[in-house]
């Protein structure tokens, strides 16, 4: 069992961006916006019920075919009968990455799915959920964590994240909320 759970999520001090997506940035011609700030602190305050799953890197095989697009299938789901607020996907790859990794896995809305850049591995490494992939470079393991006004209730990462979609699964995380 993780250590944060039954605790406050250690979000204070720490941000993440990302590119919101509507119907327009499907129309030819139509240029990429530019990178949204968000306050993991205020994010959380303002949110009752918050999915946060890592991912090692966007467009890799793994993250891709096995892991995020349980969660855009089960989106309605989470959203609608779980009453979750806010999903989030996170690598420390840029806010343009994970917009084009959205939207060429069929992310229409970014109203309560986002796609969130923590370039540095920050808030990843507060969590301890840093993947180690060579002296000085950290990126985000494979992990799930729900968030239920401000507290951590599930919290769970990968032993081995270049293969495993177990315990950051939409399934395991559907079954705690």
């Amino acid at each position: 069992m993780s250590s944060l759970i039954n605790k406050p999520l250690p979000a204070k001090d720490y941000t993440f961006q990302y590119i919101s997506i509507g119907p327009e940035d499907f129309e030819e011609g139509h240029a990429c916006k530019l990178p949204q700030t968000v306050s993991w602190e205020k994010f959380i305050k303002d949110n009752k019920t918050v999915v946060i799953t890592g991912a090692p890197a966007a467009f890799s095989p793994t993250c891709s075919i096995s892991h995020i697009p349980g969660y855009i299938t089960y989106a309605d789901e989470l959203i609608k009968d779980k009453k979750v607020d806010q999903i989030v996907v996170l690598t420390v790859d840029t806010a343009f990455t994970q917009q084009a990794w959205a939207k060429d896995l069929g992310v229409k809305d970014s109203t309560h799915f986002k796609f969130g850049s923590d370039q540095g591995c920050k808030f990843i490494k507060s969590l301890g959920f840093e993947l180690n992939v060579a002296p000085g470079i950290d990126w985000s393991g494979r992990w799930a964590i729900v968030v239920k006004d401000g507290i951590v209730t599930y919290a769970a990462k990968e032993e081995n994240p270049a293969s495993d979609v177990t315990v950051s699964s939409v399934e395991s995380v559907l079954a705690h909320l």
